[in-house]
């Protein structure tokens, strides 16, 4: 997938991508055979591996130079990001990712949950021999922000949360992962302070921006392009942020609408409409536009670091983000 979208961002940390995906590949060596099973399914499609560009990218702002270091954090973080997929498609109920069977799916929600704990014991393995214990704290946190982002939206009262809770429950889900990225592959390089935090910074508002696309996607995205179900999160009656603008959209007669998404179970007649009248709102552009801005955050948090072909290269990752449509 990576290839497929003929972005030129990857370009200047090329090497450091083919040498992670071999080791995604390898995750499974020596390992119970419904592991490695699972791990080569998974890995077929590694997916847009934006995370850990973020990583390599980041790591070229500081004098340090040590390749295996940098190579495991990425790679530790991937892991963290495979595993917390693999665990929401079971919460999820989820059929397809990328366009083939989620590992719930082709084995069972058993299975799953065991693949997903194997992910993190890798993970947690490969941050346990990075040299500074403030990155190793880094992955933790990361860990701890993904769980609780999930436990608080599946645990939540069931109702349509303000704008500032979607917010921050994306940025506990997503934008964390993004930010540990580049802030801690800023740190294992020594880079000066004021450019790990600008790279934090920018790891932050990316993510976000990620997300809410990902969230219009859901509701707007051709389903063959975006390699997911269309309308999973509105099926499931998990409101997003383009539907939380269609619903203020009706200034104070929303409650029926309100009513219509938060149902567990919908008809794909309810499906049907449901979608054709959020498309038809203004939701999906509001959101999109609070994309944008987040998009630009990020981008003014570039200009504190030096001007250099890899600040160009997180530039043009941000501007993908954004207008991407998988």
């Amino acid at each position: 997938m990576r290839a497929a979208t003929g972005a030129s961002f990857y370009a200047p940390v090329d090497g450091e991508l083919r040498e992670l995906e071999r080791r995604l590949r390898d995750v499974g060596s020596g390992a119970h055979p419904v592991f490695r099973e699972a791990v080569a399914h998974l890995f077929t499609t590694p997916g847009k591996l934006l995370r850990p560009t973020l990583v390599f990218l980041s790591s070229r702002f500081g004098p340090g130079r040590d390749r295996e270091v940098v190579l495991n954090l990425a790679e530790s973080l991937e892991l963290v990001h495979t595993a917390s997929l693999v665990h929401d498609d079971v919460v999820d109920r989820a059929e397809l990712r990328r366009n083939i069977q989620t590992v719930n799916a082709k084995w069972n929600d058993d299975v799953a949950l065991i693949v997903g704990d194997y992910l993190f014991a890798k993970a947690y393995a490969l941050a346990a021999v990075l040299p500074k214990p403030e990155v190793i704290a880094i992955v933790a946190q990361t860990v701890f922000a993904l769980c609780d982002g999930e436990l608080g939206e599946i645990t939540g009262a069931r109702g349509l949360p303000t704008e500032d809770a979607y917010l921050e429950r994306i940025e506990l889900k997503t934008a964390s992962l993004y930010a540990a990225c580049a802030q801690g592959a800023a740190l294992l390089a020594d880079a000066e302070p004021d450019h790990v935090a600008a790279l934090g910074a920018f790891g932050t508002n990316l993510g976000m921006a990620f997300q809410i696309t990902d969230d219009v996607l859901d509701l707007v995205g051709d389903e063959e392009d975006f390699g997911k179900m269309v309308g999973r999160d509105l099926l499931e009656g998990m409101p997003t942020l383009p539907m939380i603008y269609a619903v203020e959209e009706r200034d104070g007669t929303g409650s029926e609408l309100e009513t219509r998404i938060l149902a567990p179970a919908k008809s794909a007649g309810d499906m049907s409409a449901l979608l054709a009248e959020i498309r038809s709102s203004s939701g999906p552009e509001r959101a999109r536009q609070r994309a944008l801005a987040f998009h630009d955050a990020a981008v003014r948090a570039l200009d504190r670091l030096p001007a250099r072909a890899e600040r160009d290269a997180l530039r043009e990752a941000a501007d993908f983000v954004v207008r991407r449509v998988r």
